[in-house]
């Protein structure tokens, strides 16, 4: 028997470095463990990436890196107060200017 259902894939772009000292100033055993707690404690589960090496140049073309993860979560709801506020707590604690957020709506088959 075939069962299609729709699902809401979220994705959460999560960086490391603190934004006012610009520089990763937690460990990043601290960093995961903060971040897998407010998933548990919010979402309920989710995929935590592995860290990640990230580059990007800033507005006078001087190149940083920096380390980030990708939380994935699928649900067949789309809380935006749910969301709003996992992303809130995760910017709060580990000190970020802002959490790149996306998703997507998909047929999903259960086979």
């Amino acid at each position: 028997m075939e069962t299609i259902t729709t699902y809401y894939s979220f994705n959460f772009s999560i960086w490391f470095d603190d934004k006012d000292k610009k520089i990763q100033i937690k460990s990043d055993w601290e960093i995961l463990e903060t971040i897998k707690k407010l998933t548990a404690k919010y979402l309920g589960f989710g995929t935590i990436s592995k860290v990640n090496e990230g580059v990007y140049t800033y507005n006078d073309w001087d190149i940083a890196t920096e380390k980030s993860v990708n939380v994935n979560f699928k649900s067949q709801n789309f809380d935006k107060l749910l969301i709003r506020t996992y992303i809130e707590n995760l910017k709060k604690q580990l000190n970020q200017e802002s959490i790149l957020f996306s998703y997507t709506k998909e047929n999903v088959e259960f086979l």
